[in-house]
């Protein structure tokens, strides 16, 4: 019964795959925006199942809703703008909603709205070219099929100016780490590493998708930070999902998958587990989530036998001090082990910038915005290496004495454990640059000199070289030998030899 299950689902992508590469029926007819309807919409009721909607330059305001087959062209994202109506900020509406299947958007700007592009319940859509910005969530999918996860969104579609990585029926392949929207369609050993995904319907989501890697991701801002549908035995490892407003992680319909080490801190809801079973979660950190744990016809595992996880509400004791609370009931009914402290055994990665030259008594500006930690870095301390201290992100220092300093970055997590990185900063005093640099010009005056000596010497027309040599007066040769003697030297052997 499963087998014919399986064959019934890879049937249906295939089918939707075909869908979305079939073209719009012959004979189609053209409406052009505003030269035949003054809105997009208008043109879009007006249309029939197949033909083109052409949109010439401009700025669209309103809402748009595509429910037929038919094609939505724009004279280029930097050109064709939809906007909805607001007069400050961002409107609480979706910009374009995708509601029919079979759809061709191309060539737009997408702004302003509470969800900037979403294909809901609907298959075989074409996305090429477009700009999804400045949107509270800036592109999503909906559905609760697999053809409606069958879609073509390549690369060249952007959200807030970072590519959309839509792959369907991929295989053994690594997401770029640019990207800035994830959705892995019936796929298999996909890996998604070191990707930072802000302000989305979804962060990653996975749709029948098994034997895939999701890594070091940072989810920030999103509805949904990783969802998996549909998908089995994949691992979530080390990510950072913060501030999502819906579900951190939601599983539906997901087995024997593998979720550790990762924190999840102030979402709507932590975890989502649906109608999935056998999943294995434990070392995660859920942190100040309004719902840490929801669980619907659901049985899975929340420990490794001896640790579960960290949560941030137990408030049990841990009497024999081994970190691991000493409770008679699951910690909300599920964690038989809940950890005392947070966990974490990555230590963070400090960064203290490039090396730096300065003047004395001028103010030195260091950033160490660049550290890092998988949950947070709680202290940045400097050492200037002139015996002075500071803390803080962005300090600033002043040297009151010229000379060459190391300066030393510490920064310490919310679990204790700290990491450092220096700098060398050259001092160096205004009044000493006047001598130092006209010998450095006189030098390279005479550097200069000598290559084009050289160069002339190498001509077969020897009389210009000559003619060049003796160009030069009394005046000249004296003002040179002042400024360096080694290339007076050279210039006379090529004078005489000349």
């Amino acid at each position: 019964m499963r087998l014919n299950t399986s064959v019934t689902v890879v049937c249906c992508v295939l089918v939707a795959t075909s869908l979305i590469s079939q073209q719009i029926i012959a004979g189609s007819q053209i409406i052009k925006v505003p030269e035949d309807y003054p809105a997009i919409q208008l043109a879009i009721d007006a249309a029939n199942t197949g033909d083109t909607i052409q949109v010439a330059s401009g700025t669209y305001f309103g809402k748009v809703r595509v429910t037929k087959s038919l094609r939505l062209i724009g004279e280029g994202p930097e050109n064709t703008v939809i906007t909805p109506e607001a007069a400050n900020g961002t409107a609480i509406v979706t910009v374009v909603k995708v509601l029919a299947d079979n759809v061709e958007i191309r060539g737009f700007t997408i702004r302003g709205g509470t969800t900037g592009v979403l294909l809901q319940f609907s298959s075989g859509t074409l996305l090429r070219n477009n700009v999804m910005s400045d949107n509270k969530r800036n592109f999503g999918v909906l559905g609760d099929s697999l053809s409606h996860f069958a879609h073509d969104v390549d690369s060249s579609n952007m959200v807030d100016g970072k590519p959309i990585c839509f792959w369907l029926n991929s295989h053994g392949r690594q997401v770029p780490t640019e990207a800035g929207y994830v959705a892995i369609v019936n796929s298999t050993k996909i890996t998604v590493k070191d990707v930072e995904l802000t302000s989305n319907w979804q962060g990653v989501l996975l749709v029948n998708t098994r034997h895939s890697l999701v890594e070091n991701v940072t989810a920030l801002g999103n509805d949904e930070g990783i969802v998996l549908r549909m998908s089995n035995e994949n691992t979530i490892l080390m990510n950072h999902l913060v501030a999502v407003n819906l579900h951190a992680i939601y599983c539906l319909s997901s087995y024997n998958n593998t979720f550790t080490e990762n924190t999840i801190s102030n979402a709507t809801r932590g975890v989502v587990m649906q109608h999935s079973n056998g999943n294995t979660i434990y070392h995660n950190n859920f942190i100040n989530n309004q719902e840490q744990l929801r669980q619907l016809n659901s049985s899975n595992i929340w420990d490794n036998g001896k640790e579960g996880n960290y949560w941030s509400n137990y408030q049990g004791e841990d009497m024999d001090g081994d970190g691991i609370g000493d409770t008679s009931k699951p910690h909300l009914g599920v964690d038989h082990y809940p950890l005392i402290d947070l966990f974490d055994e990555t230590p963070p990665k400090a960064d203290a910038g490039t090396n730096q030259t300065v003047m004395k008594d001028v103010p030195a500006v260091f950033d160490a915005s660049s550290s890092w930690d998988n949950i947070d870095i709680i202290a940045y301390e400097w050492s200037f290496g002139d015996g002075s201290n500071c803390a803080g992100v962005t300090p600033s220092h002043v040297y009151h004495t010229a000379g060459v300093y190391t300066v030393t970055l510490t920064v310490t997590d919310v679990a204790g454990k700290a990491s450092t990185d220096t700098i060398i900063v050259s001092v160096v005093d205004l009044h000493e640059f006047p001598p130092r640099w006209v010998l450095f010009v006189a030098i390279a005056g005479m550097a200069i000199i000598l290559v084009i000596v050289i160069r002339l010497r190498s001509s077969p027309k020897k009389e210009n070289a000559c003619r060049f040599v003796n160009a030069l007066n009394e005046a000249d040769r004296i003002q040179i030998t002042k400024a360096q003697h080694v290339f007076l030297a050279v210039f006379c052997v090529e004078s005489s030899q000349s």
